[in-house]
């Protein structure tokens, strides 16, 4: 039996127990509210517009952050990330206005992998007003974003066309170049800076045209640059337009040798030509999200599986989703987790911001890294182009039989801004 002495006793160790109970959940709530302080990644692209669904890059940006959460969280605090998308529409309106909701969002520390093509410098501005940095892994549109203080460049399409000029040029052993891309500004300095390379290099131009980037049949313009006679044909522009291209070609049967800027195509269209797609290159940046030798594909495949697996058929791998726009969003994301590292505390926009200005990105190492490592506190010495911390491009061929691309070991790689005059 309890006397009366003793249930006060009890009373009273139960209290100081619950006391201590209190406490110690308070001290867990506080861990969990620290360690669950979100932030928000915005992923920018053209989603909806009429031959520029580019929702691949977002979904690579949303794979490689779900992995993140799922184990453990950025950086140090282990914090939850929120990919925000926002659908620029393929309109400068769009683009801009997707830059001030970013900008504008107290929990946004970095957009990643964002594809901006018709109002460059005005998104710019936009993320420069809020101090709010960018981790762009397809730079498109100069001359202010090749400066910006808040752009941390992976790589750039500058160059591409520039690349394939010079590099597919050689392959094909081709004395006259024919050049043709939309008609957008971004897009004609990217052919121009391809037809000057091309003659550095010795090749002649057999033309250039430019077409709407909304136009719904190509074939005028196959026919067009087809009477210039050319050795080879750069294009640059949408995947869509540039299976739509290779299909007119192959269709009014002027389909020759052929090179893109890496990713710029439809898989599922060359495969279907078959054999009639004999020279047809790309200026790669990094390598196919197939190829063996990478220990980082290996990630991105499972990362990818994953995104698929929780309904984003966007980021799937498979050929005729044009992978490599995944793999682009993905190894932005990287980049990010990487500068998140080194921030001691609480990642925050300003904390990030400045572990980005002192961080070494690397993506692997030897012969099995993506990409040559990139140190953002070291700048391009070409004024101009400031924030292209790297322009190296290799070539990249269709094997028929195998349907993928392969690398042309025999073609040495390029710098972008040493090939351009």
């Amino acid at each position: 039996m309890v006397t009366t002495g003793s249930s006060r006793r009890w009373v009273a160790a139960l209290g100081v127990a619950l006391v201590a109970l209190s406490a110690l959940a308070a001290t867990v709530a506080a861990g969990r509210s620290a360690k669950a302080t979100s932030v928000d990644v915005w992923a920018i692209a053209p989603i909806t517009a009429p031959n520029e669904d580019e929702s691949q890059i977002p979904a690579g940006v949303k794979a490689a952050f779900r992995y993140v959460d799922a184990h453990g969280g950025l950086g140090k605090l282990h914090q939850k990330v929120v990919v925000k998308v926002c659908d620029t529409l393929g309109t400068p309106t769009g683009e801009i206005q997707c830059g001030q909701s970013a900008a504008s969002d107290p929990k946004a520390i970095a957009v990643v992998s964002p594809l901006i093509v018709r109002a460059g410098t005005d998104f710019t501005a936009q993320l420069e007003k809020g101090n709010l940095p960018t981790i762009n892994s397809l730079i498109l549109t100069p001359p202010g974003d090749f400066t910006s203080r808040v752009n941390f460049t992976l790589w750039t399409s500058q160059f591409e066309p520039a690349g394939c000029a010079v590099m597919a040029g050689k392959a094909v052993n081709a004395k006259s170049i024919g050049f043709t891309t939309v008609s957008l500004p971004p897009s004609i300095d990217q052919e121009n800076a391809g037809i000057a390379a091309g003659q550095k290099a010795g090749f002649s131009t057999a033309g250039h045209v430019e077409f709407p980037i909304t136009t719904t049949d190509v074939s005028p313009y196959v026919s067009q640059l087809a009477a210039d006679k050319p050795d080879l044909t750069v294009f640059s522009g949408p995947p869509q337009l540039g299976g739509a291209w290779l299909a007119a070609a192959s269709r009014l049967g002027t389909l020759g040798p052929m090179c893109v800027p890496d990713g710029l195509v439809s898989y599922q269209v060359l495969a279907g030509l078959g054999s009639a797609v004999q020279n047809f290159y790309m200026a790669g940046i990094v390598p196919e999200t197939s190829w063996s030798g990478y220990p980082l594909l290996t990630r991105l495949r499972a990362q990818a599986a994953a995104e698929v697996k929780a309904g984003d058929n966007s980021a799937s791998l498979a050929p005729a989703n044009n992978p490599s726009l995944v793999l682009y969003g993905w190894i932005a994301s990287n980049a990010a987790i990487q500068a998140a590292a080194n921030v001691k505390g609480t990642v925050t926009r300003a904390s990030f911001f400045t572990a980005l200005n002192h961080t070494t990105v690397r993506f692997g190492s030897g012969k099995g890294a993506l990409l040559p490592p990139i140190n953002f506190a070291h700048p391009n010495p070409i004024a101009q182009y400031a924030r292209l911390f790297n322009t190296r491009m290799f070539l990249k061929k269709w094997d028929v039989a195998k349907k993928a691309f392969v690398p042309v070991p025999s073609v040495p790689a390029v710098i972008g801004d040493k090939i351009v005059p």
